[in-house]
């Protein structure tokens, strides 16, 4: 198995330098007369490109699904799925550590500015409760 990818270009590329990227889970075999044919076993979705990078969250997003999706190919084999998702990520990078830290003050941020405009916001201790939470250290705040 073997994951194929179709490139898309946007239809006016000459404004938006970005591409569609759709990612297929494919098989390859032999018919009745020994010649090789492929069929596709499913689609993993797609992923835009904008210039030459793929947006953080994006990427994140797709690996996600397609992992879901593969976790949910019950004939699909564990050799043959990690095979699949090491395909994936070679041409899709998963966040690195300092992606995921932007990514987190961002949203913080975000929160901050939506609190402020909106009223509210949590304490300091429910801030602590929150980060014990997402650590699995306690039950709802």
């Amino acid at each position: 198995m073997y994951v194929r990818w179709v490139v898309r270009r946007h239809k006016n590329a000459t404004i938006a330098d970005t591409s569609f990227y759709d990612a297929y889970l494919v098989a390859s075999y032999r018919d009745e007369r020994g010649v090789p044919r492929q069929r596709t076993i499913c689609y993993l979705g797609n992923i835009r490109q904008i210039a030459d990078e793929f947006p953080m969250i994006e990427r994140e997003l797709f690996l996600l699904r397609a992992e879901r999706i593969l976790l949910s190919i019950e004939e699909l084999g564990e050799v043959d799925r990690e095979e699949a998702l090491d395909a994936l990520r070679q041409k899709v990078p998963p966040l690195t550590r300092e992606e995921v830290m932007t990514a987190f003050v961002e949203n913080l941020r975000w929160y901050r500015r939506w609190w402020e405009q909106n009223g509210g916001g949590p304490t300091d201790d429910e801030l602590i409760k929150i980060v014990q939470l997402a650590r699995g250290r306690l039950g709802p705040v």
